[in-house]
């Protein structure tokens, strides 16, 4: 049975596909000796000139694994290289040059040559062995390259990033290195409006920006799995400022547009002795650090970001703990109704503090934004919203009366899919009037984000609870969208208050907002009250209900309950 081309037997009976080798020479006895030795072990393909042996490789139509090349001959040797190594597709192949001229040899191998064999042919075995060693070691090395590349940009991954900046301490110790992590904003975006492919010309674009900085200064660079963050590992610089105006400059003529921004971390100095991979996550804190702000662009790692970094780390970690060990003291800030001639405490806002073993008194300028950014501020809420509940049910008990509560929604819980549901299981199982359940929402969470927040808050809002605006005129929404919001009490934003004595005018904004929430049927509250001057001017103003230090500070709950002791039970309102 004749045998397909390209596949032979081996001595167990296997079907084995040959790998294929290109002859190119001008002569064609040379051609039909290397075909002779070879046809046994290879498949073989003949050109007889540069150019015919070009039209194989260029077409593609069959994979050569091995190029064996003549120099002489019309379209020489020599251009062919040339071409092969202006070809990313060609490069992968090994070039063995056949020749009998040995001053031929150093200007092949400038050119890129893997290794020659002499003229004549006169010893058959060792051209098929050096055949067959040098496509095993292409192969060896295209394995290779495929694990520690990344596929799209064809920078080394995380692993051998690491490995291969371990070897560069090794090999220039006395060069000052920095570790830098560079990555575009808010790639994904991008990505959902222009679609991917939009996208990988901007990291291609970045990936030969830094490739052609690292080659100019020394280095490696290497891109952070398949996301949009790039390492770079690299000789020392004061500044690169220079660097990120050539990212802005290549992703503008990838793309056509200049609203591509970057942000880039330096961790300057590397410690040569530090593993790498705590100085990759030093970077990664060093860039974290900059949050939401696309206004900064370069942030340089300190030792009291790492030490701010490390923190939050421990808080995090500690978060479950906490929370099982009633670590989170609720405290409740009084309201009182001053419509009346005298103040009457009326309800009370839900604070949360953190009192820990370890760290102490927690802000919750340090915990709530922290748990915000790492999903645990869910968690957080649900234990103070069932927390809550179960404190009114008591009240109840021990007062005969339920005195409303309000809670601040963290604007992340708006997207958890059973809110609605969670809230009123909270209460209901209580038996608490939802009526008397305020859940509170800034004004800016309201507005940023309206497509996603106003039906969950009409939601919460048509299930019977009292919805309340949150720090409102903080900046964020004119009084005209106001119209929109489904609300019950506006609060107005106590910076408000601790303006109105340096500015009169703002006195009359406040009394403006008071007028407009009026005009909408709101019940107007403002916090940071402290002084009498403010209480007597919010009264006259129309405002209903004041919180704030001129009445009480955020009291614990056992004082909490001192004060609802007092001001219902033994003096009788």
């Amino acid at each position: 049975m004749a045998m397909n081309k390209g596949i032979s037997n081996s001595s167990k009976g296997i079907f084995r596909i040959k790998k294929t080798v290109l002859i190119v020479d001008d002569e064609e006895i040379n051609v039909e000796i290397l075909s002779s030795i070879l046809e046994d072990d290879f498949h073989i393909l003949k050109a007889y000139d540069g150019k015919e042996a070009l039209d194989i490789l260029i077409s593609g139509e069959q994979k050569i694994d091995l190029v064996l090349l003549d120099v002489f001959m019309p379209f020489d040797g020599r251009e062919v290289l040339k071409v092969r190594n202006a070809n990313p597709s060609l490069k992968r192949i090994p070039f063995i040059v056949c020749t009998s001229d040995k001053n031929i040899e150093e200007e092949c191998f400038r050119l890129g040559v893997n290794d020659f064999i002499k003229k004549p042919y006169e010893n058959p075995d060792i051209i098929v062995a050096r055949a067959k060693r040098m496509i095993e070691l292409y192969e060896d090395r295209s394995i290779l390259k495929e694990v520690e590349r990344d596929k799209l940009t064809n920078l080394y991954n995380v692993e051998f990033f690491k490995k291969y900046a371990k070897q560069y301490d090794a090999n220039f110790p006395d060069v000052q290195k920095d570790m830098l992590l560079v990555s575009p904003n808010r790639l994904r975006l991008i990505n959902e409006l222009y679609g991917r492919d939009y996208g990988d010309k901007i990291l291609l674009a970045i990936a030969a920006e830094l490739s052609e900085f690292v080659s100019e200064c020394g280095g490696l660079v290497g891109r952070n799995g398949g996301g949009s963050s790039f390492f770079l590992y690299c000789a020392h610089h004061e500044d690169y400022a220079s660097l990120l105006s050539k990212l802005k400059e290549a992703a503008k003529k990838a793309v056509g547009s200049a609203n591509v921004s970057f942000r880039i971390a330096v961790y300057p100095f590397v410690d040569p002795s530090l593993d790498k991979e705590i100085v990759l996550g030093r970077t990664r804190a060093t860039a974290d650090s900059l949050g939401e702000d696309y206004a900064k662009e370069i942030a340089i790692y300190s030792q009291e970001n790492q030490e701010k970094t490390l923190h939050k780390e421990k808080l995090i970690e500690a978060f479950p703990a906490a929370l099982e060990n009633g670590e989170f003291k609720l405290f409740f800030q009084p309201k009182y109704n001053i419509v009346g001639d005298n103040p009457v405490l009326s309800s009370a806002e839900v604070l949360i503090r953190w009192i820990s073993p370890e760290f102490g008194f927690v802000s919750p300028g340090d915990f709530i934004p922290l748990f915000e950014e790492n999903g645990l501020i869910g968690k957080l809420d649900a234990y103070i919203f069932e927390k809550a509940a179960g404190y009114m049910r008591c009240w109840k008990e021990r007062y005969g009366f339920y005195l409303p509560l309000s809670l601040n929604l963290s604007r992340v819980d708006i997207y958890r899919p059973n809110l609605v549901e969670e809230i009123i299981g909270y209460v209901d199982s209580n038996g608490i009037p939802r009526d008397k359940y305020y859940v509170e929402i800034t004004e800016s969470a309201f507005v940023l984000d309206a497509g996603e927040v106003i039906p969950v808050i009409q939601k919460i809002r048509d299930a019977g609870f009292k919805i309340e605006i949150d720090d409102f005129g903080s900046g964020y929404s004119s009084f005209g969208a106001l119209a929109d919001l489904p609300f019950d009490v506006l609060k107005i934003d106590m910076a408000f208050i601790r303006a109105m004595d340096k500015n009169p005018k703002v006195k009359d904004i406040i009394k403006m907002i008071i007028q407009l929430g009026k005009t909408l049927d709101a019940v107007i509250v403002t916090e940071g009250v402290e002084t009498m001057e403010q209480y007597l001017f919010l009264k006259e103003s129309g405002c209903d209900v004041i919180q704030g230090y001129y009445f009480s500070k955020p009291l614990p709950l056992g004082e909490f309950e001192e004060k609802i002791q007092k001001e219902f039970v033994e003096h009788g309102r």
